[in-house]
């Protein structure tokens, strides 16, 4: 390895950020070795991964090494873990090789580190430590509304497993706003509570409610939506009987009201 790691576990410090959108970084304050970067620039993220935006810093380490480190900010948490959910052969901590470059792909809160590199790192090493410190330099917590979306309930859910999202198509129809979507199941039932990624425009719902009216599928059936006061949609749906479903959707709505 061509890194000293002596030096390498020393190397990952970064300045506290307090201002918890990376728009607002000032990218010359995160350090790494006590030095600016010599480079650091904003751009737009790829749109397969429906980041807001992203920012990316380079720094030289030693013996003509480099590391570029791409931190791309989600608008929740719950996207950001979409994208390793959603995305083929991206894990967390999992060292892998694309295009003569390696990546690490670590996601804290609603952000995602993306550490290309040319040399190798050690599951073992004292390297992988430093990156995840460097990464818990960033503020973690998800304020936004969604966040309490994570709380409802557990029971008959995996946490981790039954979050998703559904993006430009929701219960088969066209939709122009993103929706999370928490899946549940007992031993006689399935069924779904989604709500939207964002506030949805009074224009944006009236233009779904219209295309799912038109739909060939019976969509009344088997689903509860609308769209709150706030401007939040949401949607219970599955093979509950009439009754469960209606007490699920009124404790789902209080929540996201």
């Amino acid at each position: 390895m061509r890194l000293c790691l002596a030096l390498i576990s020393t190397v990952f410090f970064a300045c506290s950020i307090e201002d918890p959108s990376i728009a607002e970084f000032d990218l010359q304050r995160i350090h790494l070795n006590g030095t600016p970067p010599f480079d650091a620039y904003f751009e737009e993220p790829k749109p397969y991964m429906y980041a807001s935006k992203q920012a990316n810093l380079l720094y030289a380490i030693s013996n003509g090494d480099t590391m570029k480190i791409s931190v791309c900010e989600f608008e929740t948490a719950t996207l950001a873990k979409a994208f390793f959910y959603n995305s083929d052969n991206i894990e967390e901590k999992t060292e892998f090789l694309i295009e003569n470059e390696r990546k690490r792909f670590i996601r804290h809160g609603r952000r995602l580190f993306i550490f290309s590199y040319t040399f190798s790192i050690s599951e073992n090493s004292s390297t992988l430590d430093s990156l995840i410190k460097f990464t818990r330099r960033f503020p973690a917590a998800d304020t936004s509304a969604s966040a309490g979306f994570q709380n409802f309930p557990l029971k008959n859910s995996r946490p981790d497993e039954d979050v998703s999202v559904q993006r430009e198509y929701f219960l088969g129809v066209e939709a122009s706003f993103s929706m999370l979507v928490r899946r549940y199941r007992d031993a006689n039932f399935t069924w779904a509570c989604a709500r939207s990624t964002r506030t949805v425009s009074e224009k944006e719902w009236e233009n779904y409610r219209t295309k799912r009216q038109k739909s060939v599928y019976e969509p009344d059936r088997f689903a509860l939506i609308d769209r709150l006061s706030n401007g939040v949609v949401i949607a219970v749906y599955g093979d509950l009987d009439e009754a469960r479903m209606r007490s699920v959707y009124r404790d789902f709505k209080g929540l996201a009201k």
